[in-house]
């Protein structure tokens, strides 16, 4: 079962100008580097253990370099040995109290019937046809040996796609790197496809699983994120980006046009530039982070478990970039959703503080951070597609845990194997514009009334909406009494192709919750009441 359509707020609007979008989507890159770090080792030995673990596949060049980057660090601190006494509140956003509710399981459904006329044929079964290339990695430096890599049969490539028939499209693919500067190995742990229909004036955006086993043109499987490194290594043409964007050609059958690489520096300068942001958080999330930037990261008293609930909170850039990158109580697959999460409060803030006409000048302040083929004629033409754009025809699609498999490679690696009928919906769903959608075609008037007793929640549930393609109101008037059950009010009477399942799936009700009140007369089609029990997290289609 593939993942639903889920469409962003207004918030969204510049996405469509994808210099920006690429600037920031990349800085939610994991490190990889940060993530050795995370390891929270302090002896080179136990270090490099762990080291080996994590990066799984890398051949001998790449783990030397990775090894070597990471032994001349500095390490930081175990989590064991932090004082239980601490407490601690975020700069800029409210009091985080620390709580142990658990994010539950929850799986996703489609409501989306398009169905393109390509032929779909991934397969993961070698094609007797082809013919095995021994490609040498080449050597970085001349004191390491390279290895040659295992002769490995083509699987039959996924026939390509035509986003939209005969509309003027432009795909984008962002790219987020760990790479930096003298570290020759890195991965691109953010990989969002950005389908721009400029005929239709819509967007669609697809995240990619960093764990996802494709085959690599020229090179043989290996995770996603490592095709631009082994671009890069085998001097393909194009280099690194090229590769990537063959390998998501071959693999799921999408012509990428442009591409925009970066990697995290500076992302918190953007968002503290930005004066900060307003961050709705949905689920429950909890991780160590240094009680203050400055404080130095080898001591443990410096480290503190912060926990982060559901609710409306002001972020500033490092708080924002702690919360993109963390994944200890949670999954790649809700980080993803995170990240475009990020991506919408960033645009809300970007476009409250008007900075449309700032765009030459973003361009030209971030040409040492940003890597595109894109060009500035290319961005200014897709500005006045943003400023015009209804938030109801922006789509958000992810390849969720059930269009993917575990699997465990011959070297040990942990990886995602792709379901390929799973997939092929997935890819139909991102190529349907917005147009196409019955919730969009229905229109419906959603009020949202706050009964729960907490701050905030009424935009929680406004913006879990959103992801279901629904646009709701929120009745700021002052609720006489809270309530512990939430309920939804039907006001329409007509129970059949309507939206009440999809209201009831994404508050994560049961039907025994709606109360149906046929009235000709009414203001609205339906009303939402939240009471004290909502729990946002519920209902959500992402998360693990």
């Amino acid at each position: 079962m593939s993942s639903p359509k889920r469409t962003s707020q207004s918030g969204l609007y510049v996405l469509v100008s994808l210099f920006v979008v690429g600037l920031v989507a990349g800085l939610f890159a994991i490190a990889y580097a940060w993530r050795v770090r995370e390891l929270r080792q302090t002896d080179s030995t136990s270090t490099a253990a762990a080291i080996s673990q994590s990066i799984q596949q890398l051949d001998a060049t790449q783990t030397a370099f990775a090894i070597a980057a990471v032994l001349t660090s500095t390490p930081i601190p175990s989590h064991t040995p932090l004082p239980p006494t601490l407490t601690y509140t975020p700069s800029s956003t409210p009091t985080v109290t620390l709580t142990g509710t658990q994010t539950p399981t929850l799986t996703a459904t489609s409501t989306n019937t398009f169905t393109p006329t390509f032929t779909f044929t991934a397969t993961y079964t070698p094609s007797n046809t082809a013919t095995p290339t021994v490609t040498p990695s080449p050597s970085l430096t001349p004191s390491i040996t390279p290895t040659l890599i295992q002769p490995s049969l083509a699987p039959t490539s996924v026939e390509g796609v035509n986003p939209s028939g005969e509309d003027d499209t432009l795909t984008v693919l962002l790219i987020g790197s760990d790479k930096r500067p003298n570290d020759p190995a890195y991965r691109t742990d953010v990989l969002v496809i950005v389908l721009v229909n400029k005929t239709k004036g819509t967007v669609n955006m697809l995240s990619l699983p960093r764990d996802l086993y494709v085959y690599i043109p020229d090179y043989g499987y290996d995770r996603i994120n490592t095709a631009s490194l082994h671009g890069d290594l085998m001097d393909y043409e194009g280099g690194g980006p090229a590769l990537l964007e063959a390998t998501i050609q071959y693999n799921l059958g999408i012509t990428i046009d442009r591409y925009a690489k970066v990697n995290f520096t500076g992302f918190e300068s953007i968002i503290d530039t930005l004066d900060g942001i307003d961050m709705v958080v949905d689920c429950q999330l909890q991780d160590y982070r240094l009680k203050a930037d400055d404080l130095n990261p080898n001591l443990p008293a410096n480290w503190i478990l912060v926990t982060l609930n559901p609710g409306l909170h002001h972020m500033n850039g490092s708080t924002a970039l702690w919360y993109a990158r963390s994944r200890v109580t949670t999954s790649d697959f809700d980080r993803n959703r995170r990240h475009q999460m990020l991506l919408r409060a960033m645009w809300e803030q970007f476009s409250a503080k008007n900075l449309w006409g700032s765009i030459p000048d973003l361009w030209s302040e971030f040409q040492d951070t940003i890597e595109t083929d894109l060009s500035l004629p290319e961005i200014l033409s897709l500005v006045s597609i943003g400023v015009n754009l209804d938030p109801r025809m922006i789509e958000s699609h992810y390849i969720s845990r059930n269009d993917v498999t575990d699997f465990t490679t011959n070297q040990g690696a942990m990886v995602l194997k792709m379901r390929p009928a799973a997939i092929q919906q997935v890819v139909q769903e991102f190529l349907t514009p917005p147009t196409q959608n019955r919730l969009f075609n229905e229109n419906p008037d959603i009020e949202i009334v706050n009964a729960s007793g907490i701050e905030g929640m009424d935009v929680v549930a406004q913006q879990r909406l959103a992801w279901e393609g629904l646009v709701a109101t929120i009745n700021a008037e002052p609720v006489e009494e809270t309530v512990e059950q939430s309920t939804i009010y039907d006001f329409t009477g007509d129970t059949k192709g309507s939206s009440v399942d999809v209201l009831v799936r994404a508050m994560g009700l049961q039907n025994s919750d709606v109360t149906v009140k046929p009235d000709p007369n009414r203001a609205v089609d339906y009303r939402i009441v939240l009471g004290q029990a909502y729990y946002p997290c519920t209902g959500l289609p992402q998360v693990e």
